[in-house]
């Protein structure tokens, strides 16, 4: 019976539509497992009293969901009401629930021979020399050679919740040709309940390598922040099913260990607690999350991509239009390229799906470049343009939404409302948008302090070129760097968001960075000394700048000042104080110049 269950979720969730509406049959089908989310301070003996009185045999999702109280036992059918009402009758419990199924899959179409691949020597270029870029239409149409210039996802640790990832050589277990040299961060199989969360399946490699696969390395085809860390979670089975138990616990598991960025593709047709109340906990702790719509064709998009903290994605394929199995409707916020097997519209030769290096069908010990086609697809899409965002600094969730939203392409699309959201994802423009133009207008924002106080102020101060070129980095680096085709990231960024280079994302918007406190220290050192004196002028203007920037635009939430209103009143307090240290600056140099020489 459950695995009835979850063959048709597998139909609903990220693959094509089953031919009857499978949400009754899921309705009639009994659930065996309760799920028990209790309050995190309750202590482990009351959990243990609680099931005890309920009759139930309760267990930790995984290992670490000990601490988050998050706990699964089996129930016979004709109890579960019971069970669940006993326990959501105790207000030491936040949820009980049956713990339904998801999963994700898609109709498997077309693999390319592996003869066909040409191994080219790598060189360094922004069109990429992988010999199958030129199979992937889906790049193309969101202008990633344009964005790879600007960013590679550096430092972004993107969470793959899924079948697993095909990402070590381990036991009958192989890391695929083209994710060598991809960083992975530690993980977690939920199936097996080890540390291997090695991918049975293809699903969730295929996937990460949307995300991630190696680029430009003259091997197989490319993905969007081949920088960035993966992070694999395996919560789905060799059969492409999980528990929502388990995906709640892959979730807090995601935000608790440094995730930016967490990649769902994956569903069901019905909401539960602990599924939301985790989507939740990750959105709180900075984490955006990523999810597939679902493809059974209706205006009902799957959860957990129906949460609103979720960032819902629609497919598309190569004319920008719909495809016929994606999920629509006002919940969804962008839509990204899933593909069409139906169809060849850009002539290449082969189906309109998505390309990608992954394991064989269900066999780990062999891989394979597969055309996949699902709101599966276009979700990973969307999830590596964030961490491509956030590596530039762009870590509140809600801003990465705005930005990816922003900037969608809405050229052609008559009806947003019906399926699209914001539009069509568009790459190039969202990290354009966050490389250039926004450091661009924070050092205009800078010069223009530095002409107001010109103007205005008793303590005008002459501009020279260390002056500007202090204001420059306060208020937004050589940003244009990379664009001459010079990866040098401490001086691509202002010093504020030097954070970024040195300690990484998790550590961004690190209050003593995003304060006055840096350009007084340079200040204080360049005591005595005339050229610093300017340099430490010209900083202090373009800190404040850079600061006022983040006051009417908001793209990370400080560290350790909690709320909107109070991270705005600290930024606007230091932006006085880098304001006043310039005016100081610039008092103390004309007092200097007054003194008479002897």
């Amino acid at each position: 019976m459950r695995v009835l269950a979850a063959f048709l979720i597998l139909l609903v969730a990220c693959g094509l539509p089953a031919a009857a509406d499978p949400y009754d049959e899921l309705s009639r089908i009994p659930a065996d497992q309760v799920l028990v989310d209790f309050k995190d301070d309750v202590p482990l003996a009351d959990v243990h009293q609680m099931a005890a009185a309920a009759g139930v045999m309760l267990e930790p999702v995984s290992p670490e969901s000990v601490a988050d109280r998050l706990f699964q036992g089996s129930v016979p059918p004709a109890r579960m009401d019971a069970v669940v009402a006993a326990f959501s009758a105790d207000p030491r419990v936040e949820s009980a629930e049956p713990n339904a199924y998801m999963a994700g899959l898609w109709k498997d179409e077309d693999v390319l021979p592996l003869d066909q691949i040409k191994r080219l020597a790598p060189t360094r270029s922004f069109k990429p020399n992988d010999p199958l870029y030129k199979y992937q239409w889906h790049m193309h149409k969101i202008g990633m050679e344009a964005a790879w210039v600007g960013s590679t996802g550096r430092d972004a640790i993107v969470a793959v919740i899924d079948t697993g990832v095909a990402y070590e050589d381990y036991q009958k277990f192989m890391l695929v040709e083209d994710l060598k040299g991809i960083r992975f961060v530690k993980g977690w199989n939920y199936i097996g309940n080890n540390e291997h969360a090695n991918d049975d399946h293809a699903h969730g490699t295929h996937v990460a390598g949307t995300i991630a696969q190696a680029t430009n390395n003259g091997v197989g085809v490319t993905g969007i922040a081949f920088n960035c860390s993966i992070m694999p979670l395996k919560v789905l089975s060799a059969r492409g099913f999980g528990s929502i138990g388990d995906i709640a616990a892959a979730i807090r598991f995601a935000a608790n260990h440094g995730a930016n960025v967490i990649n769902m593709s994956l569903g069901g047709p019905s909401s539960a607690k602990a599924l939301e109340s985790a989507v939740q906990y990750a959105h709180k702790k900075g984490v955006v999350v990523v999810c597939a719509a679902g493809n059974n064709g209706t205006e009902n998009v799957s959860y957990p991509a129906r949460y609103k903290e979720c960032i819902a994605v629609s497919a598309t394929r190569f004319d920008d239009q719909l495809t016929f199995y994606t999920n629509k409707g006002k919940r969804i916020d962008i839509a990204a390229p899933g593909g069409d097997m139906n169809v060849d519209q850009n002539d290449d030769g082969y189906r309109d799906g998505v390309l990608q290096n992954t394991i064989a069908i269900g066999d780990p010990t062999q891989q394979a470049y597969s055309l996949f086609q699902g709101t599966s697809m276009a979700s990973p899409h969307v999830a590596g343009v964030a961490a491509a965002l956030v590596s530039l600094g762009i870590t509140e969730p809600e801003a990465v939404r705005a930005r990816l939203v922003s900037t969608a392409r809405k050229e052609g699309i008559d009806d947003l409302d019906k399926g699209y959201g914001g539009g069509v994802l568009e790459a190039s423009k969202a990290v354009y948008r966050s490389a250039v133009l926004d450091p661009a207008a924070r050092l205009v924002l800078g010069v223009g302090i530095l002409i107001a106080m010109m103007l205005f102020s008793v303590a005008r101060p002459r501009p020279t070129v260390l002056m500007l070129l202090g204001l420059t980095m306060g208020a937004s680096g050589l940003f244009f760097l990379p664009y001459l085709g010079l990866n040098v990231p401490l001086l691509s960024h202002p010093l504020a968001d030097w954070d970024l280079c040195l300690v990484g994302t998790f550590f961004h918007a690190n209050p003593l960075f995003w304060s006055a406190l840096i350009p007084l220290g340079i200040a204080i050192a360049s005591f005595g000394q005339r050229r610093m004196h300017n340099w430490a002028l010209g900083l202090a203007l373009g800190t404040a700048a850079f600061l006022l920037h983040q006051v009417l635009y908001t793209t990370a939430d400080i560290q350790a000042i909690p709320g909107l209103l109070l991270d705005k009143a600290w930024l606007l307090l230091n932006a006085g104080a880098c304001v006043f240290l310039a005016y100081v600056l610039a008092y103390a140099r004309i007092s200097s110049a007054a003194q008479p020489k002897e």
